[in-house]
């Protein structure tokens, strides 16, 4: 069962009508633990493909002990698509591939910080304490040349280089305790925010919440799991995006994920494939027979850990 109202944003025509480089597909699904209590999706997802090359990607993770969770999430992914599109404008758009003197730990600090207003802001207006919003929160900036990710909390982030290697690009936040995680709304969240910058060829990178964990990392050296990559190469292999879409929260809601965990579920895919390989509609580059047969793959749940 998909999130409800996921933020969902696809800029991927751009001025002009120009193709994003980018294929993303992205997906939200409630966790069969808060079906069972009658609780809503408290993950949110939001993304920005651009025509200049640029990826922005944002998710969230409300706290299960948080009265407004799900509306902390999805404040806080659309706050932050709209900081890290302020960042890259600062830099100079798609020049944030040449910006080797930018201090991007500084600038991922000043996306959680408007993050964390917007949250105080929505917290105001209800009339609630600043902790019934409480999510952790990942975001990523990235283009063919780089990834940088910031990130509070437990989600967690993979790339792949042009030559299929597979990195860890976060890896979960805990907080001083076992089994807790660290928040947005938290006093000192601000100081905790890690960001991490990768300069070189990149191919794909994805973005998931803890529930995914198992799936995404080999525990406890925090790897990339090698059979990850067959959902990277699925969304390249799909032009359509409500297809992909759909086809990823079938493969999220699936009885084979839900038996590893029963908590909600993100996963935000982006792929890069040829602008010109996308607006011909070229199958080697997506939406061939191949993306149905890796899809149907997908959903016998043969590529999950």
């Amino acid at each position: 069962m998909a999130a409800d109202s996921p933020v969902d944003e696809h800029d991927v025509g751009g001025a002009a009508g120009a193709a994003s480089p980018w294929r993303v597909a992205a997906a939200s699904v409630v966790g069969t633990g808060h079906v069972a209590h009658g609780q809503p999706c408290q993950d949110a997802h939001a993304y920005r493909a651009m025509a200049d090359g640029v990826l922005l990607v944002a998710v969230a993770d409300g706290a299960g002990s948080a009265a407004r969770a799900e509306d902390g999430a999805r404040v806080a992914v659309a706050s932050a698509l709209e900081a890290l599109a302020a960042v890259v404008e600062a830099a100079g758009g798609s020049a944030a591939d040449n910006t080797g003197g930018v201090d991007w730990s500084d600038r991922m600090t000043a996306v959680f910080q408007a993050v964390r207003a917007a949250l105080e802001e929505l917290a105001n207006v209800e009339w609630e304490p600043l902790r019934a919003f409480a999510c952790t929160l990942t975001c990523a900036l990235a283009t063919h040349r780089r990834l940088v990710v910031g990130q509070v909390g437990d989600g967690v982030a993979v790339g792949r280089g042009s030559d299929g290697s597979l990195f860890a690009a976060s890896q979960p936040q805990k907080g001083e305790y076992a089994n807790e995680a660290r928040f947005v709304t938290m006093a000192d969240a601000l100081d905790h925010v890690e960001t991490r910058v990768f300069d070189g060829p990149l191919d794909a990178v994805a973005i998931t919440t803890d529930g995914l964990l198992r799936l995404a990392l080999v525990l406890p050296t925090h790897e990339p799991h090698a059979p990850f990559s067959p959902l990277l190469d699925f969304v390249g292999q799909t032009a359509e995006v409500e297809q992909a879409n759909a086809r990823l929260a079938a493969f999220l809601a699936s009885e084979r994920i839900c038996a590893r965990t029963d908590d909600d579920k993100t996963l935000v895919i982006a792929v890069h494939a040829p602008v010109d390989a996308i607006a011909a509609g070229d199958p080697a580059a997506g939406g061939g027979s191949s993306a149905h047969e890796a899809a149907d793959e997908l959903a016998g749940g043969s590529v999950a850990p």
